[in-house]
């Protein structure tokens, strides 16, 4: 049986660790920490860890090319691994869904957002299922000031409910299947 490949979309570096772009890094380490496993530099542009959950095997990967040339991370992974694209599963924040919704497809297109843009675009397909996760937008800031910044306080609750529920989400993925998930995931 071949593996799934998670990838957690987000920006290396201290400097961006808990802003509103890496959500799909922060879905990764905590299912990593759940099952204490450390990240290892991958032998592509990436860490990457390897675990298993029931009979599946799941490669994780947190690209180290920046959130815009994200594609090229996902690319080596899937290729190296040779993975379908079906059994890859993207992890985004999304500024078009409300603040705290989940939202996963089987296929479509990049809604605006360039890491998942690159994904596309190194994957040379849109089926590639995604995991969308709502940050939703500001009036203080601009997009990139806004997805480049923290969350506030009285939002970190929020925050961590909706990675519970992210990382319920990847492992129903991993044993259920895209559809399935969908039913599951996108109802609340």
């Amino acid at each position: 049986m071949l593996p799934h490949l998670v990838a957690g979309l987000g920006n290396p570096g201290d400097k961006y660790r808990y802003t509103r772009h890496n959500l799909g890094f922060m879905v990764v380490d905590s299912l990593a920490a759940q099952k204490r496993r450390h990240w290892k530099k991958g032998p592509g542009p990436y860490e990457w860890i390897q675990l298993r959950l029931n009979h599946h095997e799941i490669v994780m990967i947190k690209p180290s090319t920046y959130m815009n040339r994200s594609g090229i991370a996902v690319a080596d992974a899937r290729l190296r691994l040779k993975i379908p694209s079906s059994q890859c599963l993207i992890i985004i924040d999304d500024l078009a869904l409300p603040f705290g919704r989940l939202r996963l497809r089987a296929r479509g297109s990049d809604g605006g957002h360039h890491g998942l843009a690159s994904v596309i675009q190194y994957l040379h397909s849109q089926d590639v299922p995604r995991l969308r996760m709502g940050i939703g937008t500001s009036r203080r800031f601009d997009t990139v000031r806004y997805v480049l910044s923290p969350f506030e306080k009285e939002h970190l609750e929020t925050v961590r409910i909706m990675i519970d529920r992210a990382v319920l989400a990847v492992e129903k993925f991993v044993l259920s299947g895209v559809h399935e998930t969908m039913n599951a995931v996108n109802q609340f």
